[in-house]
């Protein structure tokens, strides 16, 4: 596992600020992995921006379909920096792979859900008995999207067993749900708007605020490997995520722009958007996947996020 210290003297050489800019005399290529998720949009507007540039970050941005993909496509050299989820971060750590946390991307927080169960229009759903023998498509199997329904239902007194998870890319979802392929999905924004706006499905539960009420949902991670060669780019990654964040809140018209440049649709609201991460934000999730038998090994989160 990574020296964290020897990553943080390199670091200090950007004169002890991740967030401060500074002029670069060479430029680094970097090939960004992000799905379609409004979590992950403060990347794109540092694209857009030039907040990644004025870092010394030459980003190239690549949209991968499942995000479980993403940790094989960052070992085989395809993307330097990763978007994830909690568990996928920590099943590639779990399954052998040399990963470190480098930034918090989004919390879900129950004042503003981002992240829903929900049921095509004509599914007769009225309470979550109703899901039994349903089936339910998730952005990958033993994601924070299938990780957490399965909770709740544990929680609501269901079998999980009693449901058919089905992995479906998020631009699918509304097509599967108007086609009857599905039952049901667990969505995030944009896609979750494209559903309820086009009438295809509504909202059955906000299942993600049903189990914890404000949490980290989604991260950045680069290899132990890389984050060891490479601290100037990191400090650099997260201090243009956090200028982006500042340009969001007060840009919000034209990043919407941006949004729906990529994604084809904007959110009616963005995201809790946060770069800061700490080792309890994925102490959660590995006490969750203990419970549901997911990993192997013991992993102590104050190692696994870079400070």
């Amino acid at each position: 596992m990574i020296n964290r210290r020897q990553i943080m003297a390199g670091a200090s050489a950007l004169g002890g600020s991740f967030a401060a800019p500074r002029a670069f005399a060479q430029t680094a290529k970097v090939s960004i992995g992000y799905p379609t998720s409004s979590d992950f949009l403060p990347a794109l507007v540092a694209k857009e921006k030039g907040f990644f540039a004025k870092r010394g970050i030459d980003a190239a941005m690549t949209r991968v379909p499942l995000i479980n993909n993403i940790p094989a496509a960052m070992m085989s050299g395809d993307l330097q920096i990763g978007a994830a989820t909690p568990p996928t971060f920590l099943q590639a750590v779990d399954g052998g792979l040399d990963m470190v946390l480098i930034a918090s991307a989004a919390r879900h927080r129950k004042d503003l859900p981002s992240k829903s169960l929900v049921v095509r229009k004509d599914f007769a759903y009225a309470k979550p008995e109703d899901l039994k023998g349903a089936k339910i498509g998730v952005a990958g199997l033993k994601s924070s999207m299938d990780i957490l329904l399965r909770r709740w239902l544990k929680i609501k007194g269901i079998d999980p067993r009693d449901i058919a998870f089905i992995e479906a890319q998020f631009p699918q979802m509304p097509d599967l749900l108007k086609s009857g392929t599905l039952d049901a999905v667990t969505v995030t924004e944009p896609i979750r708007t494209i559903i309820l706006k086009s009438g295809v499905g509504v909202v059955a539960a906000e299942y993600f605020a049903e189990v914890s009420p404000d949490f980290m949902v989604t991260n950045w991670m680069v290899t132990g490997d890389y984050a060891k060669k490479n601290p100037a780019i990191i400090a650099g990654f997260r201090g243009a995520l956090e200028e982006a964040i500042v340009y969001i809140k007060t840009n919000v018209e034209e990043c919407r722009e941006i949004e729906k440049k990529n994604f084809n649709v904007a959110a009616p609201e963005f995201p809790t958007l946060v770069a800061a991460a700490s080792p309890a934000d994925l102490q959660l999730w590995i006490d969750i996947g203990k419970e549901q038998g997911l990993y192997r090994t013991a992993m102590d989160a104050a190692t696994l996020v870079l400070k």
